[in-house]
């Protein structure tokens, strides 16, 4: 493939990146920013429009930017946004402002030097679509998550402001991806939409009937590449959950499950992660006296937070609802095998190579499915061995090298698409290759012509 690095710098095209949160260290949200300016870059003059991570200064976003002909423009939150922003209700209002500020700032730039090519990027949910499709150059958006509900059978698992919550959030999505007109005119009008995992992509097929490119959102450095040592039989199964502890994450099916382990199986299990359930949930693990085989460790700094995956043996995901999970890459890449609940992105990255499935049909088989889990890792260490080599092998196809590929040609075909319909100059010469879509189901790369897609096909 061509590289425009190559090219003269008044050659090269130019992409708009907006996301929320740029910093390689802050947050999930952040780290994908700052992977995707960072590997777009190789082929564009990419300038990044963010509101900075709330732990980076100014000068410490644009330093993280300005490695590989990245340009960061900074436009923080103002006192009305941020007053909106501290509460849930009001949260996207904020939010919404603060997008119109981004597009005044992306028109100005785009007068003075006009971009080839626009992106939005985080926040990955679909709520807030922004405003540079109305910049007349291509527009990509995604990858796009947040559509998928907290299954109802789960429900009664949470507190009651929780299970308020979901049931207004499950209420609010049906609605606005139906008859929010921004939404609707962002997903019909974009040049390419990316959906994080399958079911997000079924969702968006259904209402609009678009046909997304399968992708997930995040991905992950290399950091194991070679087999683990064997486990020491005579330690217990070390056990990591890591996340928000927050209700929907479901850490109390995982507890109930320890609780009904033989005597015989030994384990610890490792808690990364803060949030509003933390007291609640140390109070359950007493009731169901498995409180001396936890260890809660908060939550460290990014960098800290690897130590804990190298640590585990496995890895228990237990979200009710999520796009992904970082920590399922940090996982895999680590060599720990996943115990996890096979819906939503977790079914995407997933295998039987790499994982155990966990019933998502009821509370009641989740539970079971992971006792039987740990149950067996615990007492079979050719199985456990087998599931850490595969977990290595798959966490590659989720490098973010790989997603740099992909998005490349992502941009390729946005660029022809637009410079058929004349609303900008026609991309670069590239070889053949260059000009198709990389149709990206997670467990596999189908080549397809731009034009030649369908509703299938993005699905597969």
């Amino acid at each position: 493939m061509t590289n425009l690095n190559s090219q003269p710098a008044e050659h090269r095209p130019r992409l708009l990146i907006t996301a929320y949160h740029y910093d390689r260290a802050y947050s999930m949200e952040s780290r994908l920013s700052w992977q995707r300016a960072q590997h777009a870059a190789a082929d564009f003059d990419v300038t990044v429009i963010c509101a900075r991570g709330e732990t980076s200064t100014p000068a410490d976003v644009s330093e993280s930017g300005a490695e590989r002909n990245v340009q960061v423009e900074v436009l923080p939150i103002n006192r009305l946004e941020r007053a909106l922003m501290r509460r849930s209700g009001t949260y996207y209002a904020g939010y919404r402002l603060w997008h119109r500020r981004v597009f005044r700032l992306a028109r100005q730039l785009h007068e003075q030097r006009p971009f080839a090519l626009a992106h939005h990027v985080s926040f990955c949910g679909y709520r807030e679509p922004s405003d540079c499709l109305l910049l007349g150059v291509p527009f990509v958006w995604g990858p796009v998550g947040g559509t998928s509900p907290l299954p109802p059978r789960f429900l009664a698992q949470l507190d009651l402001p929780g299970a308020i919550r979901e049931i207004s959030r499950n209420m609010v999505n049906w609605f606005q991806l139906r008859l929010d007109a921004r939404v609707r005119r962002a997903m019909t009008g974009a040049s390419h939409v990316l959906a994080a995992n399958r079911e997000v992509a079924r969702d968006l097929q259904y209402v609009y009937g678009i046909a997304p490119t399968v992708r997930l959102e995040t991905g992950i450095s290399p950091t194991q590449l070679s087999p683990r040592s064997p486990r020491d039989a005579s330690q217990p199964l070390k056990i990591l959950w890591s996340g928000r502890l927050r209700s929907w994450k479901g850490l109390p099916l995982l507890l109930r499950a320890l609780a009904q382990l033989s005597p015989e199986c030994r384990y610890t299990l490792r808690v990364l992660g803060q949030g509003a359930c933390l007291r609640r949930w140390q109070r359950l693990a007493q009731r169901l006296s498995i409180a001396d085989h936890v260890e809660w460790v908060g939550w460290p700094e990014y960098s800290r937070q690897i130590e804990h995956y190298d640590w585990a043996d496995a890895f228990a995901f237990t979200s009710l609802r999520d796009t992904s999970g970082t920590g399922l890459l940090e996982a895999l890449a680590a060599g720990a095998p996943i115990i996890g609940i096979d819906h939503q992105g977790a079914a995407d990255v997933m295998t039987d190579q790499c994982a155990i499935r966990v019933s998502a049909q009821s509370p009641a088989l989740a539970i079971a499915g992971f006792r039987d889990a740990v149950q067996r890792l615990a007492g079979d260490a050719v199985l456990l061995a087998s599931l850490s080599d595969g977990a290595v092998d798959r966490s590659r196809e989720f490098l973010w090298d790989r997603n740099g590929e992909v998005m490349q040609e992502v941009y390729r075909a946005a660029l022809l698409n637009g410079a058929e319909e004349g609303t900008t100059p026609a991309p670069p010469t590239s070889p053949a290759a260059s000009l198709l879509v990389r149709q990206e189901s997670l467990s596999g790369v189908e080549l397809v012509p731009a034009k030649a897609r369908s509703p299938h096909e993005a699905l597969c």
